[in-house]
Protein backbone atom coordinates (compact mmCIF):
# COMPACT_ATOMS: atom_id res chain seq x y z
CA UNK A 1 0.00 0.00 0.00
CA UNK A 2 1.28 3.46 -0.90
CA UNK A 3 1.61 6.19 1.76
CA UNK A 4 -1.66 7.78 0.59
CA UNK A 5 -3.57 4.55 1.20
CA UNK A 6 -3.92 3.59 -2.45
CA UNK A 7 -3.11 0.12 -3.77
CA UNK A 8 -0.62 0.15 -6.65
CA UNK A 9 -0.83 -2.47 -9.40
CA UNK A 10 2.15 -2.67 -11.75
CA UNK A 11 1.05 -3.32 -15.35
CA UNK A 12 3.47 -4.89 -17.83
CA UNK A 13 2.73 -4.97 -21.56
CA UNK A 14 4.20 -4.54 -24.99
CA UNK A 15 3.21 -1.09 -26.18
CA UNK A 16 1.35 2.17 -25.66
CA UNK A 17 -2.04 0.64 -26.52
CA UNK A 18 -1.60 -2.04 -23.86
CA UNK A 19 -0.17 -0.01 -21.01
CA UNK A 20 -0.33 3.69 -21.90
CA UNK A 21 2.64 5.92 -21.18
CA UNK A 22 5.27 4.54 -18.84
CA UNK A 23 4.86 6.74 -15.78
CA UNK A 24 4.63 6.99 -12.03
CA UNK A 25 1.60 5.65 -10.20
CA UNK A 26 -1.62 7.23 -11.43
CA UNK A 27 -5.28 6.46 -11.96
CA UNK A 28 -5.99 3.64 -14.46
CA UNK A 29 -7.31 5.82 -17.26
CA UNK A 30 -4.65 5.06 -19.88
CA UNK A 31 -3.72 1.76 -21.45
CA UNK A 32 -6.27 -0.89 -22.42
CA UNK A 33 -4.91 -3.46 -19.97
CA UNK A 34 -4.91 -1.03 -17.04
CA UNK A 35 -8.47 0.09 -17.81
CA UNK A 36 -9.78 -3.47 -18.14
CA UNK A 37 -8.04 -4.59 -14.95
CA UNK A 38 -9.71 -1.69 -13.16
CA UNK A 39 -13.08 -2.77 -14.56
CA UNK A 40 -12.56 -6.44 -13.66
CA UNK A 41 -11.75 -5.37 -10.09
CA UNK A 42 -15.02 -3.44 -9.79
CA UNK A 43 -13.49 -0.02 -10.57
CA UNK A 44 -12.08 0.56 -7.08
CA UNK A 45 -11.31 4.20 -6.29
CA UNK A 46 -8.12 3.20 -4.47
CA UNK A 47 -6.43 1.54 -7.43
CA UNK A 48 -3.39 3.21 -8.92
CA UNK A 49 -1.24 1.74 -11.66
CA UNK A 50 2.37 1.88 -12.73
CA UNK A 51 3.09 0.88 -16.32
CA UNK A 52 6.21 -0.76 -17.67
CA UNK A 53 7.16 -2.23 -21.05
CA UNK A 54 8.34 -5.84 -21.39
CA UNK A 55 11.32 -4.89 -23.52
CA UNK A 56 12.78 -2.92 -20.61
CA UNK A 57 12.84 -5.96 -18.30
CA UNK A 58 15.92 -8.00 -17.49
CA UNK A 59 16.10 -11.68 -18.35
CA UNK A 60 16.79 -13.77 -21.43
CA UNK A 61 13.55 -15.74 -21.55
CA UNK A 62 9.96 -14.64 -21.07
CA UNK A 63 9.53 -16.46 -17.77
CA UNK A 64 12.70 -14.81 -16.45
CA UNK A 65 11.41 -11.37 -17.42
CA UNK A 66 8.11 -12.03 -15.62
CA UNK A 67 9.93 -13.35 -12.54
CA UNK A 68 12.21 -10.30 -12.51
CA UNK A 69 9.30 -7.89 -12.89
CA UNK A 70 7.32 -9.56 -10.13
CA UNK A 71 10.35 -9.44 -7.85
CA UNK A 72 10.83 -5.74 -8.55
CA UNK A 73 7.14 -5.01 -7.96
CA UNK A 74 7.44 -6.78 -4.61
CA UNK A 75 10.51 -4.77 -3.65
CA UNK A 76 8.79 -1.59 -4.81
CA UNK A 77 6.11 -2.28 -2.19
CA UNK A 78 3.45 -2.36 -4.87
CA UNK A 79 0.33 -4.39 -4.18
CA UNK A 80 0.23 -6.64 -7.26
CA UNK A 81 1.48 -7.14 -10.81
CA UNK A 82 -0.29 -7.89 -14.09
CA UNK A 83 1.35 -9.10 -17.31
CA UNK A 84 -0.21 -9.20 -20.79
CA UNK A 85 1.28 -10.03 -24.20
CA UNK A 86 -0.08 -10.66 -27.71
CA UNK A 87 0.00 -14.15 -29.22
CA UNK A 88 0.57 -12.75 -32.73
CA UNK A 89 -2.03 -15.15 -34.14
CA UNK A 90 -0.53 -18.55 -33.30
CA UNK A 91 -2.49 -20.67 -30.81
CA UNK A 92 0.61 -22.74 -30.05
CA UNK A 93 2.48 -19.51 -29.32
CA UNK A 94 -0.43 -18.40 -27.14
CA UNK A 95 -0.10 -21.50 -24.98
CA UNK A 96 3.69 -21.31 -24.95
CA UNK A 97 3.67 -17.70 -23.81
CA UNK A 98 1.00 -18.33 -21.19
CA UNK A 99 2.94 -21.31 -19.82
CA UNK A 100 6.16 -19.28 -19.69
CA UNK A 101 4.42 -16.36 -17.99
CA UNK A 102 2.85 -18.62 -15.38
CA UNK A 103 6.26 -20.15 -14.70
CA UNK A 104 7.69 -16.69 -14.06
CA UNK A 105 4.67 -15.70 -11.98
CA UNK A 106 5.08 -18.73 -9.72
CA UNK A 107 8.89 -18.76 -9.57
CA UNK A 108 9.15 -16.90 -6.25
CA UNK A 109 7.20 -14.80 -3.77
CA UNK A 110 4.08 -17.00 -4.03
CA UNK A 111 2.25 -14.71 -1.62
CA UNK A 112 2.62 -11.70 -3.92
CA UNK A 113 -0.49 -11.38 -6.14
CA UNK A 114 0.14 -11.52 -9.88
CA UNK A 115 -1.98 -12.28 -12.95
CA UNK A 116 -0.93 -13.09 -16.51
CA UNK A 117 -2.71 -13.09 -19.85
CA UNK A 118 -2.18 -13.45 -23.58
CA UNK A 119 -4.35 -11.50 -26.03
CA UNK A 120 -5.14 -13.50 -29.17
CA UNK A 121 -4.11 -12.48 -31.73
CA UNK A 122 -3.62 -8.99 -30.30
CA UNK A 123 -5.14 -6.65 -27.71
CA UNK A 124 -7.38 -4.98 -30.31
CA UNK A 125 -9.37 -8.23 -30.59
CA UNK A 126 -10.69 -7.55 -27.09
CA UNK A 127 -11.85 -4.09 -28.15
CA UNK A 128 -13.40 -5.44 -31.34
CA UNK A 129 -15.58 -7.80 -29.28
CA UNK A 130 -17.91 -5.10 -27.95
CA UNK A 131 -19.83 -3.16 -30.60
CA UNK A 132 -21.84 -1.29 -27.95
CA UNK A 133 -18.68 0.03 -26.32
CA UNK A 134 -17.36 1.16 -29.69
CA UNK A 135 -20.66 2.93 -30.37
CA UNK A 136 -20.54 4.75 -27.03
CA UNK A 137 -16.87 5.69 -27.37
CA UNK A 138 -17.44 7.24 -30.80
CA UNK A 139 -20.97 8.51 -30.18
CA UNK A 140 -22.30 6.50 -33.10
CA UNK A 141 -26.06 6.22 -33.71
CA UNK A 142 -25.87 2.42 -33.96
CA UNK A 143 -23.25 -0.17 -33.11
CA UNK A 144 -20.84 -1.07 -35.93
CA UNK A 145 -20.57 -4.47 -37.52
CA UNK A 146 -17.89 -6.51 -35.75
CA UNK A 147 -16.85 -10.16 -36.03
CA UNK A 148 -18.59 -12.57 -33.65
CA UNK A 149 -15.26 -14.30 -33.00
CA UNK A 150 -12.52 -11.66 -33.15
CA UNK A 151 -9.90 -14.12 -31.94
CA UNK A 152 -10.22 -15.89 -35.30
CA UNK A 153 -8.99 -12.80 -37.13
CA UNK A 154 -5.41 -13.00 -38.42
CA UNK A 155 -2.70 -11.12 -36.58
CA UNK A 156 -1.28 -7.90 -38.08
CA UNK A 157 1.84 -9.82 -39.09
CA UNK A 158 -0.37 -12.29 -41.02
CA UNK A 159 -2.71 -9.86 -42.78
CA UNK A 160 -2.34 -6.14 -43.28
CA UNK A 161 -6.03 -5.57 -44.08
CA UNK A 162 -8.11 -8.04 -42.06
CA UNK A 163 -6.44 -7.99 -38.64
CA UNK A 164 -8.16 -6.62 -35.51
CA UNK A 165 -6.34 -3.28 -35.70
CA UNK A 166 -7.54 -2.52 -39.22
CA UNK A 167 -11.00 -3.98 -38.60
CA UNK A 168 -11.37 -1.76 -35.54
CA UNK A 169 -10.50 1.33 -37.57
CA UNK A 170 -12.86 0.25 -40.35
CA UNK A 171 -15.68 -0.26 -37.85
CA UNK A 172 -15.63 3.45 -37.00
CA UNK A 173 -15.05 4.65 -40.55
CA UNK A 174 -11.42 5.62 -40.08
CA UNK A 175 -8.84 5.21 -42.84
CA UNK A 176 -6.06 5.30 -40.27
CA UNK A 177 -5.39 2.97 -37.37
CA UNK A 178 -6.93 4.24 -34.17
CA UNK A 179 -4.76 6.14 -31.72
CA UNK A 180 -4.01 4.74 -28.28
CA UNK A 181 -6.31 7.43 -26.84
CA UNK A 182 -9.26 6.23 -28.97
CA UNK A 183 -8.61 2.65 -27.92
CA UNK A 184 -8.56 3.78 -24.29
CA UNK A 185 -11.97 5.36 -24.88
CA UNK A 186 -13.36 2.05 -26.12
CA UNK A 187 -11.90 0.14 -23.17
CA UNK A 188 -13.35 2.70 -20.75
CA UNK A 189 -16.79 2.26 -22.37
CA UNK A 190 -16.75 -1.50 -21.82
CA UNK A 191 -19.02 -2.56 -18.98
CA UNK A 192 -20.04 -6.05 -20.08
CA UNK A 193 -17.02 -8.24 -19.43
CA UNK A 194 -19.21 -11.34 -19.84
CA UNK A 195 -19.49 -10.46 -23.54
CA UNK A 196 -15.71 -10.25 -23.80
CA UNK A 197 -15.41 -13.63 -22.10
CA UNK A 198 -17.87 -15.13 -24.58
CA UNK A 199 -16.30 -13.66 -27.70
CA UNK A 200 -12.64 -13.98 -26.63
CA UNK A 201 -12.51 -17.35 -24.84
CA UNK A 202 -8.88 -18.08 -25.69
CA UNK A 203 -7.32 -14.89 -24.41
CA UNK A 204 -9.62 -12.64 -22.42
CA UNK A 205 -11.59 -15.27 -20.48
CA UNK A 206 -8.58 -16.91 -18.77
CA UNK A 207 -7.02 -13.50 -18.16
CA UNK A 208 -10.23 -12.23 -16.54
CA UNK A 209 -10.32 -15.35 -14.36
CA UNK A 210 -6.80 -14.61 -13.13
CA UNK A 211 -7.53 -10.95 -12.38
CA UNK A 212 -10.80 -11.70 -10.58
CA UNK A 213 -9.23 -14.49 -8.52
CA UNK A 214 -5.83 -12.94 -7.75
CA UNK A 215 -6.21 -9.15 -7.92
CA UNK A 216 -9.83 -8.18 -7.22
CA UNK A 217 -9.93 -9.65 -3.66
CA UNK A 218 -7.17 -7.21 -2.62
CA UNK A 219 -9.59 -4.32 -2.96
CA UNK A 220 -12.37 -6.12 -1.12
CA UNK A 221 -10.06 -6.73 1.83
CA UNK A 222 -8.82 -3.13 1.83
CA UNK A 223 -12.27 -1.51 1.74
Amino acid sequence: MSPDGNLVVEIFGEGKTDIGNVAAAEEPRKGVVAILVHTLCGKPARMKVKRKAFYLLQGKGLWQKVAFAKRQAHYNRSTAAVFVMDSEGDEHELERKRTEMKKGRDHEFPEFPAAVGVAHPCIEAWLLADASAIRRAFDMPIGPAVPDEPEKCPAPCQSRRENPKTLLARAVGSRKLLSAKKKDDIAAAMNDTSLLRERCPLGFAPFADEVEARIRPLFSRSA
